[in-house]
């Protein structure tokens, strides 16, 4: 099966992407929306239990960013990805291919980072 040079760009350059904003998601706490999955509620933007009515939320239904940390980095990398396709060959062949790996082997070991404070409670 050969596949076509524009969907290798399109499928290089959103991996990579979504690695990299996947991680300013999660530190800059960039949800596109939070999901509070006991109560069956997705409210748009991020909410923490203080943003809402009553403080004592958090403890009663505890919200989830990831959904909305994975939307918010997968909606850039598809923008960036449609514009790596859109190019043309000759204008992508300066890049350094290694960033297809060390960008999500970075992202990865900046996702442990930020996520260690969670498991020290």
């Amino acid at each position: 099966m050969t596949l076509s040079a524009a969907f290798r760009r399109f499928a290089f350059a959103f991996g990579t992407t979504f690695g990299f904003l996947y991680v300013v998601a999660l530190a800059k706490d960039l949800a596109l929306f939070t999901v509070f999955p006991s109560l069956g509620i997705v409210l748009a933007g991020t909410h923490h239990s203080r943003d809402v009515a009553d403080p004592a939320m958090g403890f009663l239904a505890p919200a989830m960013y990831w959904y909305g940390w994975a939307t918010t980095a997968a909606l850039g990398a598809l923008i960036v990805a449609l514009v790596a396709a859109s190019l043309p060959g000759r204008s992508v062949r300066n890049f350094w291919s290694g960033w297809v790996w060390v960008i999500p082997i970075v992202s990865m070991i900046a996702c442990v980072y930020l996520t260690l404070p969670w498991f020290r409670l």
